[in-house]
C-alpha cells in the first residue's frame, strides 16, 4: 500500500507554473490574481486534493475559520439540538466550532468570552446567562468581533438576535387551557431574568386578561433550573387548599418535575390537574399521559443563528436584526 502524499503550497505552485505567493493569494482570496491564473490554480488544488493548513491560512488572512458557541446547559436536550443546528451550517461552510457551557453563570460567561477572544475566533454565538447584564457584551462589539445572540436577548445592546416568538407561544398554551374550562392556571418558570421567561410570562398574563380572568401573582412560581426544584415547587402548590386546576410549565425540565409532583400527590393528569408545557423534545411524546406542548423549531433556530453570523463575516454591514421564528402547538393527552 502506497503512502498518502501530502501536497503543499509549493507542490501546487510547481504544478500550476506559478509562485507560492500566487497560490496563497488564491487560497486566502486577497490581492490581485487574474481569472485565468485563479482557475488554473484552483484546478490543480482540486487535482491534488490539496487542503490548506488552517494555521498557515490564518496567518495570511487574519481569520481562523473558527466560531465559538456558548450555551448555558449542554446537557439540556434543547441546547444539544440547537448546537446540532449550528454545527450543520458551520460544517457545510468549513468552519470549526468551539462549544462551551456557562451553567447560567454570568462570571463563567465572561471568562469563556475572554478565552474565545484569546483563541481568535472569527465570531461568537451566545445564549446569554442573563438578559439584564450586557456591559461585557458591549466590549465584544467594540473589539469588532461579530456576535449573534440566540434563544435569548440582552438589554441595552444592539446585535443580531435569533429567537422564537415566546409570548405568542405562551399565549396559545394558556388560551387552550382556558378554552378547556380552566380559570385557575398556575405558571411555573425558572430564572425570571432571562428574556424567554419574561416573554412567556407576558403571554400567560395577556391570555388571562383577554379572557377576562384575574391575574394572580401567587399563581406564578419560580424554581431552580432542575427537575427536583420544579417537583418541590409544584408539590407544595398542589397541597394548597385553593390549588390551581391547570399548570403551564416554562420548559422541559420543569415539565418533568411537575409531572412527578402530580403523580406523587396521587393526582391524575388531566382529570385532576391539566398540564401544558413549553418545549417538545422527546419527553412530551412518550409515557402516559403524553404532554400538550408548545413546539420550538430548535434545529432551525441554531441554523438561522449560524447563517446570520456567517453573513456578518461575509461583510453584511446592515443594522442588527431581530429574527423571530414561529412556534407550533400540539394537543395531546395532558390537557
Amino acid at each position: 500500500m502506497g503512502k498518502i502524499q501530502h501536497s503543499t503550497i509549493r507542490t501546487v505552485a510547481q504544478r500550476a507554473g506559478v509562485s507560492p505567493a500566487t497560490v496563497s493569494r488564491v487560497i486566502g482570496n486577497y490581492g490581485y490574481v487574474s481569472q485565468a491564473t485563479r482557475r488554473k490554480v484552483e484546478m490543480v488544488i482540486q487535482e491534488l486534493g490539496y487542503r490548506p493548513d488552517n494555521i498557515a491560512r490564518s496567518l495570511v488572512t487574519k481569520n481562523t475559520h473558527t466560531l465559538g458557541l456558548i450555551l448555558t446547559d449542554i446537557l439540556n436536550p434543547f441546547f444539544a439540538e440547537l448546537a446540532r443546528g449550528v454545527e450543520s451550517i458551520t460544517y457545510k461552510n468549513e468552519f470549526s466550532l468551539l462549544i462551551a457551557n456557562t451553567d447560567e453563570d454570568i462570571e463563567r460567561e465572561k471568562t469563556i468570552l475572554n478565552t474565545f477572544i484569546e483563541k481568535h475566533v472569527d465570531g461568537i454565538l451566545l445564549v446569554p446567562a442573563t438578559s439584564k447584564a450586557s456591559t461585557h457584551l458591549q466590549e465584544i462589539i467594540e473589539k469588532q468581533i461579530p456576535l449573534v445572540l440566540v434563544d435569548r436577548n440582552a438589554e441595552n445592546i444592539s446585535v443580531d438576535t435569533v429567537m422564537v416568538d415566546n409570548e405568542i407561544g405562551a399565549y396559545r398554551a394558556v388560551s387552550h387551557l382556558i378554552e378547556r374550562g380552566h380559570e385557575k392556571i398556575a405558571m411555573i418558570l425558572d430564572n425570571p431574568d432571562i428574556s424567554t421567561n419574561m416573554e412567556r410570562l407576558a403571554g400567560y398574563r395577556r391570555a388571562l386578561l383577554d379572557y377576562g380572568l384575574v391575574t394572580n401573582d401567587l399563581l406564578v412560581r419560580c424554581c431552580q433550573y432542575t427537575t427536583q426544584s420544579a417537583h418541590e415547587i409544584v408539590y407544595e402548590l398542589l397541597k394548597e387548599k385553593d390549588r390551581p386546576t391547570a399548570l403551564f410549565t416554562a420548559n422541559n425540565f420543569i415539565t418533568i418535575g411537575a409531572i412527578r409532583a402530580i403523580f406523587n400527590m396521587g393526582m391524575r393528569i388531566p382529570e385532576d390537574v391539566a398540564l401544558v408545557g413549553f418545549d417538545d423534545l422527546g419527553i412530551s411524546q412518550i409515557g402516559y399521559p403524553t404532554v400538550t406542548a408548545v413546539v420550538q423549531p430548535v434545529y432551525e433556530l441554531g441554523q438561522t443563528a449560524a447563517q446570520r453570523l456567517l453573513a456578518r463575516l461575509a461583510g453584511d454591514k446592515g443594522v442588527p436584526q431581530e429574527i423571530r421564528l414561529q412556534t407550533s402547538f400540539i394537543v395531546r393527552q395532558s390537557s
